[in-house]
């Protein structure tokens, strides 16, 4: 017997990050079992060369950077099941220091989309997200 509870059947999944690597695989294995599926990036280009590669998908740029970006995809968005969050901004700066030698600059510039990023998501996003296990829609 399946368990329903935690079936993405019928669901909609938010995948900011989704267009590319593991977020790319989340929204990939989401559709793969059922949900709709939005991806979301900061370039429009790649949002729409993903979108092409997942049937059934949509997609919408979104800059997490600037909470306004933030506030209005989530705004346009509507009402959603799950979010998963891979969007990252290593790129090639990542830096591996001791304590004494951090520089909290670079370590603040790093942390822009991981982590100050993340966080306006959430907070966008918790006013359109499912509550609980079930939702009508």
């Amino acid at each position: 017997m399946a368990d329903t509870a935690m079936s993405l059947d019928g669901k909609r999944v938010v995948v900011i990050g989704g267009a590319s690597g593991i977020g790319f695989a989340v929204a990939r294995l989401a559709r793969a079992q059922g949900a709709a599926v939005v991806i979301a990036s900061s370039r429009e280009a790649n949002v729409s060369a993903a979108v092409e590669r997942l049937q059934g998908a949509t997609g919408r740029a979104v800059d997490v950077r600037d909470e306004a970006s933030v506030a209005g995809f989530f705004a346009a968005l509507g009402a959603f099941d799950h979010l998963a969050i891979t969007a990252g901004d290593w790129g090639g700066s990542m830096f591996y220091a001791s304590s004494r030698d951090l520089d909290l600059e670079q370590a603040r510039a790093l942390l822009e989309v991981r982590f100050w990023g993340v966080l306006a998501a959430v907070k966008h996003g918790c006013r359109t997200i499912a509550q609980g296990t079930a939702r009508s829609r």
